[in-house]
């Protein structure tokens, strides 16, 4: 009997270890699946505008703020560059509620359009990840 409630116990240690394990480590991706669009730099995009509007691109950061009601946009920076400007992405036809994520890297395809006086990256898909350590 001692043999069979050890067992158990294992099997559920074991369990909730790998349970605990694969929530930790998994992406979170939301809207459309990804179509490998082109990589561009966040920088790239915020001090030329103009040479990336409405050009279907892939950019990748660090959420640095987001949508406190629905997290529907958030704003990413170089995670490399602290001192970085910000690109804000809007999700909101997308996906209308996103969980909080601050400071988890985000991986986003979509394009940049004029947004009033300035401009705004439109998101069709987003991944979020932990940030990677050196």
């Amino acid at each position: 009997m001692k043999k069979i409630l050890a067992l158990c116990a294992f099997i559920l240690v074991t369990g909730m270890a790998v349970f605990a394990w694969w929530f930790s480590n998994r992406e979170d991706h939301f809207g459309k699946p990804f179509t490998g669009l082109p990589m561009a730099a966040i920088q790239e995009i915020v001090n030329q505008p103009d040479t990336f509007l409405s050009k279907p691109v892939s950019i990748q950061g660090k959420l640095k703020r987001q949508c406190p009601a629905t997290g529907c946009w958030f704003f990413l920076t170089d995670p490399n560059d602290p001192k970085a400007r910000e690109l804000k992405v809007e999700m909101g036809d997308t996906t209308p509620r996103l969980p909080s994520r601050i400071g988890k890297l985000a991986r986003v395809e979509g394009q940049l359009i004029r947004y009033g006086k300035g401009y705004e990256f439109i998101g069709n898909a987003v991944t979020f990840t932990e940030e990677s350590k050196p």
